[in-house]
């Protein structure tokens, strides 16, 4: 139970490693040090913004006994949650807002190589490290044997890369010992495995897909809660930037040199055209800036700059701007879709060339009294 605080003659200030992101009907905390977040009322955001200016004793004092009993119950709330604290208005000062500036270093830093064994892989390792490339996923389309990808991982092992991500098809050249063992190769952080059987693993790093084989990129793009990320780095990049091809690069199993591997757009074959050749040609740096205060349905979003994007997969394809076609999540009535009661987007508005997507607002209200049992906030 919330302890109860009496009324004082102070601000209330919010940490600034904790962030209000407004969706449409809700709100969340994000807690950017405790890679946390909480659902709160939009109007809390008020609640905020009054309390940089006015002390808690100036605004309570105007108010009736029920509003001021839920607007303390907010003060509460914050105080015991630890995303705010008490603060005089003489020392407001020492305490600026935090920078929302990102940048980074990487002229790439994250890239998607489609396994090939014609390859020259050296070279291409090579063209990504002088990028300063961090990450990179490996997509293995044709079956590899356990001491090929062995070989392999010791070419990447002789470069800086902090983080690489396999996904491959399981075949019988791999046992759970050899699996387990490829973890001595400190850049791997993960591994998934598209298996026609089942396979019992126990080891964290690796995840198991069955019933299913590796052989299209068409499995990118999903949006689900397990694909958010609760940092700094990440919030501060989505406010100009892309969540998923912001400074990425992909090699496509033909060699193609592109912005995402589903996508048709070439900048030119890895064979005749070298990687920084190819990410200065115009148009390949376009798709680095759509950001989600831009996306239609996304920007009405609470988890907006927690979530990934997809411009390859999207509900329009003539609109670059529109919502990507494979989130589950409606934020118009707060559900995903494996809820009850869910409602997709497309019956919460409209859908036009010229506008994009108009949510109906009145139509919204009906159906969150008629989900929730009250009036839309």
């Amino acid at each position: 139970m919330l302890k109860r605080r009496k009324i004082n003659n102070k601000n209330i200030r919010l940490f600034e490693c904790c962030i209000l992101i407004k969706g449409y009907k809700r709100s969340v905390i994000l807690d950017t040090q405790r890679y946390t977040i909480d659902f709160v009322p939009n109007d809390l955001l008020e609640i905020i913004k009054k309390g940089k200016k006015k002390t808690i004793f100036d605004i309570m004092s105007k108010m009736d006994y029920k509003d001021r009993e839920i607007y303390q119950e907010y003060i509460d709330f914050l105080i015991e949650k630890e995303y705010a604290f008490f603060i005089d208005k003489s020392e407001i000062s020492f305490f600026p807002p935090l920078s929302l500036k990102w940048d980074s270093p990487n002229i790439i830093s994250n890239a998607i190589i489609c396994y090939n064994a014609q390859f020259q892989y050296f070279d291409i390792l090579s063209q990504l490290d002088s990028l300063l490339c961090s990450s990179i996923h490996f997509l293995f389309f044709e079956d590899i044997l356990f001491d090929n990808l062995n070989n392999f991982l010791l070419l990447i092992d002789n470069f800086t890369f902090q983080s690489i991500e396999l996904l491959l098809n399981y075949n019988n050249s791999f046992t759970i010992e050899k699996l387990y063992s490829l973890f001595k190769y400190k850049q791997i952080k993960k591994i998934t495995f598209f298996s026609e059987t089942n396979i019992d693993l126990k080891e964290d790093k690796i995840k198991v897909i069955s019933g299913e084989k590796l052989t299209t990129y068409n499995s990118c793009g999903g949006i689900s809660k397990k694909m958010f990320t609760l940092n700094l780095p990440f919030f501060t990049e989505s406010q100009l930037h892309n969540t998923c091809l912001n400074r990425k690069l992909c090699i496509d199993y033909e060699g193609n040199i592109k912005n995402c591997p589903a996508m048709e757009q070439s900048y030119g074959k890895f064979k005749d055209t070298t990687l920084k050749e190819a990410i200065e040609k115009p148009g390949f740096k376009d798709l680095w800036f759509i950001h989600k205060e831009q996306i239609d349905v996304c920007k009405d979003c609470e988890f907006r700059h927690i979530c990934t994007d997809c411009r390859c997969f999207i509900k329009d394809p003539e609109n670059i701007y529109s919502q990507p076609a494979k989130c589950s999540y409606n934020p118009y009535i707060c559900k995903w879709e494996d809820q009850d009661n869910y409602i997709p987007v497309e019956e919460c508005g409209a859908y036009s060339k010229e506008t994009g997507f108009v949510p109906d607002k009145k139509k919204i209200e009906t159906l969150n009294k008629q989900i929730w049992g009250e009036e839309d906030e």
